[in-house]
C-alpha cells in the first residue's frame, strides 16, 4: 500500500491537503483513544497509526516525497523546472522576527540601553517585598513592634511599586510609538 493510499489522498495532492489528511487520520486512529477498548482493538489502532506515521514521514517532507515519486517513475514537472533553472527560488516568507523591529526592546530604533539606575528601579519593588518579609519575620521573632511597622511600610512600598512601574513602562512605550 502506497503512502498516498494510506493517507487517502491523490498523488498530485497539495502539501496542505496531505497535512490535513494526516491530522484527521491521526486524530481518528490514535491509540490513546482506545485505552478502554479490548487489547486487539488497541493493537489494531497502533498498527494503523504506525502506517499513518510512516506515510506522513514520506509525504510530509517535500524532498522525500519527490524522491518517492521519482522511484515510482512519476513525472514531476515542478521538480524538472527547478532542475533546469539550477536553483531553488528564495522563500520570502520569513517567519523570524527581528528583535530590533520590536518597539519595546531596549535596543530598538537606536535608543541607548537603560541606565543602571533605571534597571535598579525596576527591581526595587522586589527588594522591598523581600525586605518586608525579612523584617516581618525578625519582628515576630524578636517581638519588636517597630520592626513590624517597618515591615508593613516596606510591604506597602513594594505594592505601590508593583502598581506604578508597569504604568511608567507603558507611558515610556507610548512615547516611543
Amino acid at each position: 500500500m502506497s503512502p498516498y493510499e494510506v493517507l487517502g489522498v491523490a498523488e498530485d495532492a497539495a502539501a496542505e491537503d496531505i497535512r490535513r489528511a494526516y491530522v484527521a487520520l491521526a486524530r481518528r486512529h490514535h491509540p490513546d483513544f482506545y485505552l478502554s477498548s479490548p487489547p486487539a482493538r488497541r493493537a489494531e489502532a497502533e498498527r494503523r497509526m504506525q502506517a499513518i506515521n510512516e506515510a506522513w514521514s514520506v509525504l510530509g517532507d517535500e524532498e522525500r516525497r519527490r524522491a518517492y515519486d521519482r522511484s515510482r517513475g512519476r513525472h514531476d514537472p515542478e521538480a524538472e523546472a527547478g532542475a533546469a533553472r539550477g536553483f531553488r527560488p528564495f522563500d520570502g516568507d520569513d517567519d523570524d522576527v527581528d528583535p530590533r523591529d520590536l518597539p519595546d526592546e531596549p535596543y530598538a530604533g537606536g535608543r541607548a540601553q537603560e541606565s543602571l539606575a533605571a534597571r535598579a528601579g525596576t527591581l526595587a519593588p522586589v527588594a522591598a517585598f523581600g525586605l518586608s518579609i525579612v523584617l516581618g519575620a525578625l519582628g515576630l521573632v524578636v517581638g519588636q513592634v517597630a520592626l513590624l511597622a517597618l515591615a508593613a511600610a516596606a510591604f506597602l512600598l513594594a505594592c505601590l511599586g508593583f502598581i506604578v512601574l508597569p504604568l511608567v513602562a507603558l507611558s515610556r512605550a507610548s512615547r516611543h510609538d
